[in-house]
């Protein structure tokens, strides 16, 4: 288990989650935010004029836990022009990435501030993820290198700072956010390798990230800043199926690192995926 850290001495993090039709997933997505061991939290969701129950069921949980504050957008400001709102109301030291339907383990955060307490020279930690392909119920192991200029975006915690997204890249903002604007070109975000992070690639193909790339182009793929087999995989997206996609990257990895729900169960650090799943 990762480290508890005195309450009283805790920097406050801001946990931002941009939300756009998230009615079905956002629940699960708040509650393992609530569920951290590192508690000295406020979680701030926008909801980005959604046109369905996400501002109604975000605030139901809000009236439970008033960590939860809730805004709502009168226009669509795109997923990193609604980061950058929620960045200007943040009041925490540090900043927490989660998308609306994603889920954390327990000792995210703590693991997490443990290390940058300790680091002060790093401006950001990230940490392994595994995706969850629902159409096939398996689970991929993703890592990103120790020491780095990027994380999974939706593992990432840093320290509060000037830097803003570019909400009028296409593809690949994330990176160039990480990469440019945190790190200047420098490796200073540090990637554990425990999967704290537990990212939901849904049947339906209903991801967030799935209309952005959608949205894209060819050319906006091939010149984003991002590496080589992430281009390959956005360009497969952008032409295959999404269910002819995820059996195309599930075959490309070793069988080692996908995972069965009966897999997680046995795992001490990953059978806490299995609960939030349920909920």
């Amino acid at each position: 288990m990762a480290p508890n850290m005195n309450a009283t001495q805790e920097p406050l993090v801001s946990v931002l989650i941009c939300a756009y039709r998230a009615a079905p997933f956002i629940a699960a997505t708040l509650k393992s935010v609530c569920a951290q061991t590192y508690s000295r939290l406020e979680i701030l969701v926008l909801d980005n004029h959604s046109q369905d129950d996400t501002v109604a069921v975000v605030g139901g949980l809000a009236a439970q836990d008033p960590r939860i504050r809730l805004f709502k957008s009168t226009e669509n400001l795109g997923p990193y022009g609604g980061l950058n709102n929620l960045l200007e109301r943040a009041q925490g030291s540090f900043l927490a990435i989660q998308d609306h339907d994603d889920l954390w383990h327990p000792d995210k955060l703590a693991a997490q501030m443990a290390f940058l307490t300790r680091r002060p020279d790093r401006i950001g930690c990230g940490a392994a993820m595994l995706n969850h392909y629902e159409k096939y119920d398996r689970f991929l192991l993703r890592r990103q290198a120790p020491e780095s200029t990027i994380a999974w975006h939706t593992s990432l915690v840093f320290r509060r700072g000037p830097a803003r997204y570019d909400p009028h890249l296409k593809v690949g903002a994330d990176f160039h956010f990480m990469r440019h604007a945190l790190c200047g070109g420098q490796p200073r975000i540090h990637n554990l390798p425990a999967p704290y992070v537990l990212r939901r690639i849904h049947a339906d193909g209903r991801n967030l990230s799935s209309h952005w790339i959608k949205a894209g182009n060819g050319r906006a793929i091939l010149t984003a800043p991002i590496g080589w087999l992430d281009k390959l995989c956005l360009l497969n997206r952008l032409l295959l199926s999404s269910a002819r996609m995820d059996r195309l990257v599930l075959g490309l990895f070793p069988r080692r690192r996908v995972l069965t729900r009966a897999d997680l169960a046995a795992d001490p650090l990953l059978k806490h995926f299995v609960t939030g799943l349920a909920l």
